[in-house]
């Protein structure tokens, strides 16, 4: 009997070990890094280590997506995106960034749907997410599902000047094709 309660001290006391471990590198996640690796790297040890709680398991794989998006590698933060929305469905802010590592990896049907479902839901700011979708939509070669949503962007938001600036580009690019 003596035996069998220590091991089950040492579980207790390796778990709370493991656990105030992965706390550690949770704050540390959380955090402003200048660098992008050293920021993914701690998000990563959060994630690796465990002991988190859903909502935190959310945070530290946003960041660690949102730092391999800046780090050029999409294609590993569309995984962590995905994760995230088999966790929590209806997270906005992940399906965003995830429409973005799509458009981003070239899978643009996907990115709109995802872009298509935001607009759905009323995601804000919606004069960027119709921005972005133009963007996959450009990417696409749908020129006439381009020009649609930069109008609207504009429409929503005819002071952003990086809409407005994108919509008058476009214009001059597809007038240009055209002659």
């Amino acid at each position: 009997m003596k035996l069998g309660s220590h091991i089950a001290i040492a579980v207790l006391l390796f778990s709370a070990t493991t656990a105030a471990a992965g706390q550690a590198e949770y704050e540390l996640c959380l955090g402003e890094s200048a660098n992008v690796i050293i920021r993914m790297a701690n998000c990563d040890l959060a994630i690796r280590i465990g002991g988190l709680s859903d909502d935190q398991m959310i945070v530290a794989l946003f960041n660690r997506g949102q730092t391999l998006l800046q780090d050029n590698q999409p294609g590993r933060a569309l995984e962590d995106f995905d994760a995230i929305l088999k966790l929590k469905p209806d997270d906005s802010e992940a399906l965003y960034t995830r429409a973005i590592a799509r458009r981003q990896l070239k899978q643009y049907p996907a990115a709109i749907a995802d872009f298509d479902r935001l607009i759905a839901m009323g995601y804000q700011p919606l004069a960027k997410t119709y921005l972005q979708r133009s963007m996959a939509h450009y990417q696409a070669g749908n020129k006439e599902k381009t020009l649609a949503d930069l109008h609207e962007a504009n429409k929503l938001a005819p002071k952003d000047l990086e809409i407005s600036d994108r919509l008058w580009k476009t214009e001059h690019t597809y007038k240009l094709q055209g002659q």
